[in-house]
């Protein structure tokens, strides 16, 4: 049996791949949709954190320092810490197939080393061919047009709330974050809605924190708030790059709607992001990597020595080589560990914003 076809034998039965899952450890296993299962994985109760295509097999593993993303053979690899072979006999022993007929064949391809190439040389992604669709303010007919009070507590004012068209779903009690295209801020893209419900609601009841209501949105194809800051990051000469929605929106309240930042939607910077900044903005721009506090303090989970640091310059060089470029990082212990560098409010994120590294 090939690998392959040992996928196909999975597919054909959702139980099998939840079998799967079960066999590593992951638990709260749940359909999110008819096409996805989602689960947590052994050492948290985070339900949302490994995801599943049950057609594809496709998966991501969602973790505070990175992103893993393979099949799921290449899952059970990473949760065994095993070698392939090892981890395809213990998935074909689970099933009772023989893993005896699994050989992997070394064929000879004439053309490998012109194809190793073009993959070591693989070209980017260009923003121009990507084609994202695009929406009117239409898509917010059935919402409620009127900030949630939540918000307003974590600092950010109805007025903010209003010009960024943050709305309510009373059905899924769900607060709604429209994203605007980067080049078009009257075109939505992406509609985000983060859950109302309180963290044991959520862990007892399986409630995603976050879904997208838009099928196939990517974020890392789009940057939530750009078209609305250009005209306020070339003002100001500075971008300020947050991880979430709700710190772009803190921004703007402590600017006057003057804000000057944008956020990823999560702590990976994609090639199309930086696309967007390199050819929208200014050469005189400063870049300034402002990811939360658990990415400051991030640990090499083997060696436990702290590599938060490290992935922010690494970030930052990303931009250095166009753009002055710099981080922000908490010297100070100003923050909680999970804190955005501008939750604690305007003084404090002032503090870290004139602290900032810069990075050659």
């Amino acid at each position: 049996m090939k690998a392959e076809d040992f996928k196909s034998y999975l597919s054909e039965d959702i139980d099998r791949i939840k079998r799967v899952l079960e066999s590593v450890g992951v638990h709260r296993i749940w359909e999110a949709s008819h096409e996805e299962l989602r689960g947590a994985p052994p050492d948290t109760n985070n339900h949302t954190a490994i995801s599943v295509n049950v057609d594809t097999l496709y998966c991501c593993y969602y973790k505070s320092d990175e992103t893993l993303r393979t099949d799921i053979i290449g899952l059970v690899q990473h949760m065994r810490d095993e070698s392939f072979p090892n981890s395809f006999r213990f998935l074909t022993s689970l099933f009772g197939l023989s893993s005896s007929k699994f050989v992997k064949e070394d064929k000879i391809d004439p053309l490998a080393r012109f194809k190793g190439i073009r993959k070591k040389n693989k070209p980017i992604a260009s923003i121009e061919e990507i084609q994202v669709p695009k929406f009117g303010k239409e898509v917010l007919a059935d919402f409620i047009m009127l900030p949630h009070m939540s918000l307003f507590h974590e600092g950010i004012m109805p007025q903010t709330s209003e010009l960024f068209d943050i709305c309510y779903d009373p059905q899924l009690d769900r607060i709604i974050f429209p994203h605007h295209s980067f080049d078009d801020k009257n075109a939505i893209v992406g509609m985000t809605g983060r859950t109302t419900h309180s963290k044991e609601e959520i862990n007892q009841l399986l409630i995603p924190k976050y879904w997208n209501y838009v099928k196939g949105y990517k974020k890392m194809y789009n940057l939530y708030g750009f078209s609305y800051a250009i005209e306020f990051v070339k003002k100001h000469g500075i971008l300020v790059i947050f991880e979430a929605e709700k710190s772009v929106l803190k921004n703007w309240t402590q600017t006057k709607n003057e804000g000057y930042s944008c956020a990823v939607g999560g702590h990976e910077i994609s090639d199309v992001q930086l696309q967007i900044i390199m050819k929208y903005l200014p050469v005189d721009v400063e870049i300034v990597i402002a990811f939360d506090k658990d990415i400051m303090m991030m640990k090499d989970k083997k060696t436990q020595e702290h590599i938060g640091e490290e992935f922010l310059i690494n970030t930052a060089k990303r931009f250095s080589k166009y753009r002055n470029a710099s981080y922000i990082y908490d010297t100070d212990d100003l923050l909680e560990d999970f804190d955005s560098p501008i939750d604690k409010g305007y003084r404090v994120f002032h503090e870290l914003l004139e602290g900032r590294k810069q990075v050659k």
